[in-house]
């Protein structure tokens, strides 16, 4: 069973499906989130809030709390990943029993977590495409010779 498309992408497409829309007029628009990332994250996180809110336009003030999460989730998995760093991957039990550090179990599931957020705020090719919000496209022919060109200057 797939997914449905959301009510943007049904107007947009000219909704192939005859569905009954609600009428615009009833829609709410919801305000952009705002620029601030909230204070108690790392410049890292800061940044990367800066970042998603300049490329996904969609996400709405609402969204706010998946987008913190987004970020903490990030700061954290960053930590774990430096943690590893001066950890070995196996480790020995006093028996000589070897076993996984839990540091690498730990990083799975954050990053587990990560991507579900990521879809949640629209931020996966599969998810930027069923709100039809994005579409990477390839250069160009002429896109590459005018580059070129400019790269030259």
């Amino acid at each position: 069973m797939s997914a449905q498309k959301p009510n943007e992408l049904k107007r947009k497409l000219g909704n192939p499906g005859k569905q009954k829309l609600p009428e615009l007029a009833t829609v709410t628009i919801l305000p952009q989130v705002s620029d601030q990332a909230p204070s108690h994250l790392t410049p890292e996180a800061q940044k990367l809030w800066t970042d998603i809110r300049g490329i996904a336009t969609w996400i709405g003030n609402t969204d706010r709390s998946i987008l913190t999460l987004l970020c903490e989730k990030l700061d954290r998995r960053n930590e774990y990943i430096a943690k590893l760093q001066s950890m070995d991957l196996v480790l020995y039990t006093d028996k000589g029993y070897a076993y996984a550090n839990p540091v690498v179990g730990m990083i799975s599931t954050i990053e587990n977590e990560i991507t579900k957020l990521f879809s949640l705020l629209g931020l996966t090719p599969a998810d930027r495409s069923k709100l039809g919000v994005a579409e990477v496209q390839a250069m160009s022919a002429i896109d590459k010779l005018m580059e070129k060109r400019a790269n030259r200057k």
